[in-house]
């Protein structure tokens, strides 16, 4: 009697996977498709809608090499492309500190910092004006007109292009470089306070200093170096040299491997290059001089450039910055109070005399996780005192330039102020 043969059990189980798959192959893409065409992406870049005299920049990749004399900043500009501003803007700024329609400067606003009616301006020292008694008062949109404007008392920046060690993967080396502004009649004969000022995502030495972005509709066109400039010409805060490195690095290697190679590169050349070339508080370009120094050394950056303010300055270097700026980014707090309470032996005598945070109230990631490490800062390191040498302030705007020049613009009389 002859047995019935059945259908292999692994051959049917074969087959419907078979089937299974052709359907995936055949249905999932044009569904993915269809869907991702109608998603909203937030933006990715630290200017979503900035309009540049430059080429549109990449993230992770070696800025172009260039000449002094192109990036010499008395020179005429070049041509800026326009582009519409962002459609969630708002142009609603607080009373006094709107653009006129008209295009003319604004005077500057009693309400905020500058020369307010009763005639002086404001030096704050542990968060209070030591001639009028007052505490700061904030900008919250967009500067005065005025500060957008060119003035005959422009400083100068210099590129300085360097190779140096490729410290991430211990061989090797990196051609990098940094921008350095100096303020209108700078001297050699006087110390300056240093501000280093970090890029975020996409940007480099330019970011801060030369690039121009324009917001069409308000008729504004803003530029980091015109703003100091404006800032020191009218006394807003003591005149310093600041200092824009570039954080990306060859090979694009991550934000990890960028972090670890700025944090060392400012620790071993770029913060003694500055001491030895330039007039800054530290005796001598030593490592020592530097940290007797701290107190005249402040670091500030935007959203990466955030992020390298608390991974690479507060955790690594907080023995030679004294002043610390970021905005719409933050470190995981919980880890950076554990390395300054806790890990580092050399940093758990020292404080901070200002901490300014930030970030955008319209579609800005970051103002959440702002807010949190900041809360998180205040409870775990008593020395920083809200109102005293702590603050975060929210400015109106996504997370674009104009939030950010206002931060800056808010934080720098705090970190360095005017001088009697």
């Amino acid at each position: 009697m002859h047995q019935k043969k059945h259908f292999p059990i692994w051959l049917l189980c074969l087959l419907l996977f078979a089937g299974f798959l052709f359907l995936a192959i055949r249905l999932i893409p044009p569904f993915l498709a269809k869907n991702t065409a109608a998603q909203v992406v937030p933006p990715i870049a630290d200017f979503p809608s900035p309009v540049s005299s430059v080429e549109p920049e990449v993230p992770n990749e070696e800025p172009e090499a260039e000449t002094e004399t192109e990036r010499n900043v008395t020179a005429e500009p070049a041509e800026i492309v326009e582009e519409e501003s962002p459609a969630v803007i708002d142009d609603s700024v607080p009373e006094g500190l709107s653009v006129p329609d008209s295009g003319e400067a604004e005077p500057l606003s009693a309400s905020g910092y500058g020369i307010p009616e009763w005639g002086h301006i404001h030096r704050y020292s542990d968060g209070i004006c030591t001639v009028c008694g007052s505490a700061p008062e904030f900008y919250t949109g967009f500067l005065p007109h005025e500060f957008y404007s060119e003035t005959d008392k422009a400083g100068t920046v210099e590129l300085h292009k360097y190779e140096i060690t490729a410290y991430p993967v211990g061989y090797g080396t990196y051609n990098k470089c940094f921008n350095i502004y100096l303020p209108y009649g700078y001297d050699d004969s006087k110390p300056y306070n240093v501000l280093v000022l970090v890029h975020g995502g996409g940007g480099n030495q330019d970011s801060w200093l030369n690039d121009v972005y324009r917001y069409k509709d308000e008729g504004i066109e803003m530029c980091g170096r015109v703003i100091f400039d404006n800032m020191f010409e009218k006394g807003i805060c003591d005149p310093c040299i600041i200092v824009c490195p570039v954080t990306e690095i060859p090979q694009c290697q991550g934000l990890t491997a960028s972090t670890i190679q700025l944090r060392q590169e400012l620790r071993e050349y770029i913060l003694p290059y500055v001491a030895e070339h330039y007039s800054t508080y530290a005796a001598d370009s030593s490592l020592e001089s530097l940290k007797a120094a701290r107190d005249h050394f402040a670091l500030g950056g935007l959203s990466n450039g955030a992020l390298f303010v608390y991974e690479g300055g507060m955790r690594y270097n907080f023995d030679l910055f004294g002043s610390y700026a970021a905005f719409s980014g933050n470190g995981e707090p919980w880890e950076t109070v554990t390395v300054i309470k806790h890990t580092k032996e050399a940093f758990k005598d020292l404080t901070m005399n200002c901490y300014f945070t930030g970030a955008g109230t319209v579609n800005d990631w970051q103002q959440n996780y702002t807010k949190i490490g900041y809360e998180y800062f205040l409870e775990h390191l008593p020395y920083l005192v809200e109102g005293k040498n702590a603050w975060r302030v929210d400015v109106e705007g996504e997370h674009e330039w104009k939030v950010w020049f206002t931060d800056i613009f808010n934080a720098l009389p705090l970190m360095f102020p005017a001088e009697p």
